[in-house]
C-alpha cells in the first residue's frame, strides 16, 4: 500500500468516527464499561493481595537457640538462616525482650511472674519468609541447623493463605479474561453494525476493484482509536470510582495496620492495560466484523 493511499485511508478512519458519531459513542460505552470493570477487578486483586502481605509478614518463624551456644555459634545459625532462599529477614530476639513481652501481655496478671527471671527463656531469632507457599520446606531446612533448640511456627495457616492467594489470583484472572471476551464480542457486533450502514459505500469500493486491505485499514484505523478514546476516559472514570471506594478501603485496611494502594502507584500500569485491550479489541474487533461481512457479501477472493 503506497503512503499516499495509507494517509488517505487514515483520514478516512478519523472521518468515519465523526460521520458515524452515535454508533462510535456507542461502541466507546460499551467498551469504557468493560475496561473499567477490568480495571476495577485488578484494584480489587491488588488490595486484596495488600492484606494478605500483612498477614503473611506476621506469619514467622520462631527459632529458639539451645542455651549453650555461644556468640559464635549464634552468629553462625544467624548466617546460615539468611543463606536459605527462601528467608527474607531474621532478627535477634533476646531472652531479656521476650520476658518483657511477655510480661507486657500478661498485663494486670503480670505480678504471677514475680520471682521469675528471664533466664527460664531460651534466645531465639524472629524469621521472616519470601514466598509464603515454600513455608513447610523452609521449616524442614531450619530444622536441620545446629544449635536449633525448637521452632515455633504456624503451617496450617500458611497453607491457608497461600491458598487464599492462589485462588484470588485464579479468579480475578478468569474475571478478566470472560470480560475480555465479552468486550471483544460486544465490539465486534457494535462494528458490524457500523459496517452494515455503510454496506453500499463497501460494495461499491469492492466493485471498482479495491482490495479487502484498502477496505479493511479505514475501520482498523477507527478501531484503534475508538481503542485509544475509551482507554483514556476509563482511566479517568477508574479514578474517580477508587477515590471513593479508597476511602471504604483505607478504613478495613486500617484495622490490619495496613492502607488501600495508591492509584498513583499503579497508574501507568493500569492505563497501559487499558490501552493495549482497547487497541486490541477496537482493532481486532474491526477486522473480524469486517472479514466476516466480506465472507457473507462477496465471493470475490482477497487479493491484497
Amino acid at each position: 500500500m503506497k503512503g499516499a493511499s495509507l494517509g488517505y485511508l487514515t483520514r478516512e478512519g478519523f472521518r468515519n468516527i465523526w460521520v458515524n458519531r452515535l454508533l462510535s459513542l456507542a461502541t466507546v460505552v460499551v467498551l469504557v464499561s468493560c475496561l473499567v470493570i477490568v480495571g476495577s477487578g485488578t484494584l480489587i486483586f491488588l488490595n486484596i493481595n495488600s492484606v494478605l502481605d500483612l498477614i503473611e509478614d506476621q506469619n514467622v518463624i520462631m527459632v529458639y537457640i539451645k542455651d549453650e551456644a555461644n556468640q559464635e555459634q549464634m552468629d553462625t545459625l544467624k548466617n546460615q538462616l539468611l543463606s536459605m532462599e527462601n528467608i527474607d529477614k531474621v532478627e535477634f530476639v533476646s531472652r531479656e525482650e521476650a520476658f518483657e513481652r511477655q510480661k507486657a501481655e500478661y498485663g494486670d496478671k503480670a505480678a504471677l511472674l514475680d520471682g521469675l527471671s528471664a533466664d527460664i527463656l531460651p534466645h531465639a531469632y524472629k524469621v521472616t519468609v519470601k514466598d509464603i507457599s515454600q513455608f513447610d520446606l523452609t521449616v524442614s531446612g531450619v530444622k536441620t541447623l545446629e544449635n536449633v533448640l525448637q521452632i515455633h511456627e504456624n503451617s496450617e495457616l500458611a497453607g491457608k493463605l497461600a491458598s487464599i492467594r492462589d485462588a484470588v489470583t485464579y479468579v480475578c484472572i478468569g474475571i478478566v479474561a470472560v470480560l475480555f471476551f465479552v468486550s471483544l464480542f460486544i465490539v465486534a457486533n457494535t462494528i458490524r453494525i457500523t459496517i452494515y450502514n455503510r454496506r453500499l459505500e463497501i460494495s461499491i469500493m469492492k466493485a471498482v476493484g479495491a482490495t479487502n486491505t484498502f477496505i479493511r485499514w479505514p475501520f482498523v484505523v477507527e478501531g484503534i482509536l475508538l481503542g485509544i478514546f475509551s482507554a483514556v476516559f476509563a482511566l479517568g472514570i477508574q479514578y474517580a470510582i477508587y477515590a471513593v471506594a479508597s476511602i471504604w478501603l483505607s478504613n478495613i485496611m486500617s484495622m490490619l495496620g495496613g492502607s488501600a494502594v495508591n492509584f498513583a502507584d499503579y497508574i501507568w500500569h493500569i492505563f497501559g492495560i487499558f490501552i493495549f485491550i482497547g487497541i486490541f479489541i477496537g482493532s481486532f474487533g474491526s477486522v473480524i466484523s469486517l472479514n466476516k461481512y466480506l465472507k457473507e457479501h462477496s465471493n470475490v477472493v482477497d487479493n491484497d
